[in-house]
Parts: C-alpha cells; structure tokens; sequence
C-alpha cells in the first residue's frame, strides 16, 4: 500500500531538517557574506555568494544523530587576482578568519581540499568555496594539487530543478532525502551525496509525461528506485557518472568497484521490497514492510498507530496480526466525505436470551472497562446517503481468546446493528465500514473501538 500519511509524517517528523536548523544556516550564509563584503582583503575581490548542493536542491536532510552535524556549500564567486596560485585562494580565505576572534578556533578544522571551512559550534559546518570565472566558466581551487578545477553549480541546481518539475515540483527531492536516510541510518553502502542525486535525477526522463509515474510520493520513489536497479543490474562494472551539465568532471573520483558493487546489491534489495510494500493490500503487513527499508521510525496510519499502544485501566492491547485488511476481502478504498461512527450500549442477560429479553444498563464510550458475560450492542451511525452495506471487524486480543480459540479478525457483512458478548479477558476492538452498494468501495470507516473485559472475582457466568 501507499501509506501515503505515513510517508508524509516520515519525511515531516524524521528526515527533513527542520525549520530552527535551516534558520541557523540561512543566518550563517548571511553572516559569512556579510564578513567577506566587509573584509579588507576580500572585500573589493567580492562578486556573490550562492547555497549549492544539497542546501539549494533541498535534498538536505536532518543528521540521524546528535553526534553527527549538516553541512551547507557556499560558493564565493569573486575577482581573478593576478598572482594568485589556486592554493593561494584558499589559504588566503582561511588565514583572514583565523585573525578574528570569532572563528579562529572554527575555522578549517577539517582539512578540506576544495573549500575553506567555519565548524559552528552548533550542529552545522559550513563549506566555502571560492571560485572564479576564467573565459566564461567557473574554476575552483584545489589547495593539494595546486590546480584550478572547472565547475558549474548554477547549471547543476537547473538541471536537477528541471527533472524535479517532471515529477510534480517536488517528489525528486524527497525520493532523494529518503534514500540519503536509507544511506545514512543503515551505513549498508557509501555514495557521496553529488553522486547519489545524478544517479537518481539521471532516473528522471524528459519523456516522462505519464504523471502516474509520479502521482505521489510512494509511487513516485518505486518509479525511481526501480528504474536505478534496473540501471545497476544492466552495469556489474563500475559504470562513469559524469556531472550532467560538465561532462569533463567524473564524480566517481571516490568510488572503487567493491563500493560500487556494494551499492549495486542494496539498491537491488531496497527495490525489490519496495516493490513488494507498495503492491500488499494488508495496511497491517505493507506497514512492516516499509519499516523493514526505512525503520522502526516509519509510522503506521493513524488507525494502526493508535491500536499499537493502547491500555484500558492496566489492561494492555495484545498482538493483532491475525486481523483482516480491506483489500484481502476485495474492497478498496476511496475518499469521501461520508463518516461513521459507533454507539455502544451494554446489556445484561444469558447467553441464550434473545434481544427482546435482555435488560438494558446503559450506554458506553470507547475505552470503557464493561463486566464479562454482558451483551454488547454496537450502533453504526452514518452520514453517507446513498445505497451501502456494513461491514464489521471484531478483533480480540490475547491469551484468553486465543486459549479459548476465540481470536477473531474477519471483515464481515452485517447491519447497522452489531451484537457481541464479552467474553474473554483483556483489550479488544470493533471496527465499522460502510461501502457502496454500486462500486463495492469503502467510503468511511470507523476506526477502531476499543473495549476491555477484566477477570474479577464473583464474575457470574450466565
């Protein structure tokens, strides 16, 4: 299944960099700008200063650690000056932080050797990177070669924008941001950030005009993921990933084969369970599935999420694997703004008596504890006008019922008007669905109606 939500509260809640730490490095871009506009020997060499890579793509992501910080790539395009050696550039840059008191401590830290870089004491470095235009292209400075090295980050971040506004303006970011965390959580394959986004945005075609392809976003991260398995089971051999927009630079410049075959053989997992996740109709069992790509952190829907950690007066909800989904009794679900909702009574008498006869001792809200051997009268209350049947779930919980073989889990059809017994110890559910008549598709359900029935002394078995 899609678990669309869920996919969407991952991303929200785990992966992106959440708005403080974005603030904290826009302030830090601002201020560094502000220190080379100002600085006496930078100053009158200044043109501008851009965000690059994944900061301007916006693939960034929140570090899955609080011992591991973010880092932003701030491109310093300024005057050519005569003399200059391309190392001298760069130790220039750094030795006029180094005569400050405020980042002589932070500065170049890393050893670095394309930029100069600024270790915030917060969570966040920031990268430096000089360059100049020499007969119309960008060059940067490499400081242990002493060479000039062409770039052009302005056409990188237009050519991942262009393949991004092929999938809706944004589903190529976050496919991105979601396999960086698969990369960085699980540690089972190294790609360099650069190399990794070619790779997925060279899975993005011109030709793609199917917005199928990239309805939403699980849809749109198997499309992608699937195409770059494919791409990597057609190449055993490490094949050469050039910069799109410069062809003379190779971004495998710190890849190996073993690394690459590595990376070859968990992208070929990855996809393969995807693909499996995305086409189980069980909510139940597509759920583990996912977090078995993406974690323990990857939520469930919220019907699933609130069953998982439910307690009735100490009573504690037990395993439910054993529950239906819609789609394993062939319903699937559309959106409707039709509700449903349940109301419950409580009725004493014996098991054998017959609705007529059984004596009413009043209503009760979900989550309620209600005595054992009672009958249980369950209203389905719907706002949905055309022609529907109903359907229940009743799912107990626990070694009582499963003891007694009294588990139960089927999606069934009934009437508005569901009669239960409380039976056995412990948490248990009901849940209403309403599907058309016409198109046998769920409009509405309930969500789950939890109850809980105790083991007490005296309990009088009728």
């Amino acid at each position: 299944m899609k678990l669309e939500k869920s996919f969407t509260d991952f991303l929200k809640d785990t992966v992106n960099l959440n708005k403080t730490r974005v603030d904290v490095a826009e302030s830090g871009i601002e201020t560094i700008t502000t220190f080379l506009q100002n600085n006496e020997v930078f100053g009158d060499l200044f043109v501008d200063t851009q965000p690059q890579g994944s900061f301007r793509q916006e693939t960034i992501i929140k570090p899955v650690n609080s011992e591991l910080d973010f880092d932003v790539d701030l491109l310093f395009e300024m005057q050519e000056v005569d003399g200059w050696e391309p190392k001298d550039y760069l130790s220039k840059l750094s030795s006029q932080f180094s005569k400050t008191d405020r980042y002589k401590d932070l500065v170049d830290t890393r050893g670095k050797e394309r930029c100069v870089t600024i270790d915030y004491e917060s969570d966040f470095h920031l990268d430096i990177v000089p360059a100049i235009n020499i007969g119309g292209s960008y060059q940067i400075m490499n400081k242990v070669t002493n060479q000039f090295e062409p770039t052009d980050g302005d056409g990188y971040a237009e050519w991942f924008s262009a393949k991004n506004q092929i999938t809706g303006n944004k589903y190529l970011t976050k496919v991105t941001r979601l396999i960086k965390y698969i990369r960085d959580t699980q540690e089972n394959f190294e790609v360099k950030s650069i190399l990794l986004t070619t790779l997925l945005g060279n899975q993005v075609y011109l030709s793609d005009k199917q917005q199928s392809k990239y309805a939403d976003l699980a849809t749109s991260f198997v499309t992608i993921l699937s195409r770059l398995d494919y791409f990597l089971q057609a190449n055993p051999s490490m094949p050469v990933i050039n910069n799109p927009v410069l062809p003379s630079e190779n971004f495998n410049r710190k890849w190996d084969q073993a690394k690459y075959s590595k990376f070859r053989e968990e992208i070929h997992k990855i996809a393969t369970m995807a693909i499996d996740s995305y086409n189980d109709s069980s909510e139940s069992k597509s759920l583990l599935k996912w977090q078995k790509i993406f974690g323990d952190k990857f939520p469930g829907p919220t019907i699933l999420t609130k069953s998982l950690s439910v307690s009735i007066n100490g009573l504690q909800l037990a395993d439910f694997d054993h529950k239906q989904e819609l789609g394993d009794v062939g319903i699937l679900s559309q959106n409707s703004s039709a509700s449903v909702k349940i109301e419950a009574s409580l009725y004493f008498g014996p098991a054998h008596y017959k609705v007529n006869n059984r004596i009413f001792k009043g209503r009760f809200s979900e989550k309620t504890e209600v005595p054992r051997h009672h009958w249980l009268k369950y209203d389905a209350v719907t706002t949905y006008d055309k022609p529907h049947h109903v359907y229940w779930q009743v799912v107990n919980t626990g070694e009582s019922a499963r003891e007694a073989k009294g588990l139960r889990g089927k999606i069934e059809p009934g009437m508005s008007e569901q009669w239960e017994r409380s039976l056995f110890t412990g948490v248990h559910w009901i849940e209403c669905f309403i599907v058309d008549s016409a198109t046998n598709m769920c409009v509405c359900r309930s969500g789950p109606f939890y109850v809980g029935f105790r083991e007490r002394p005296g309990d009088l078995v009728i």
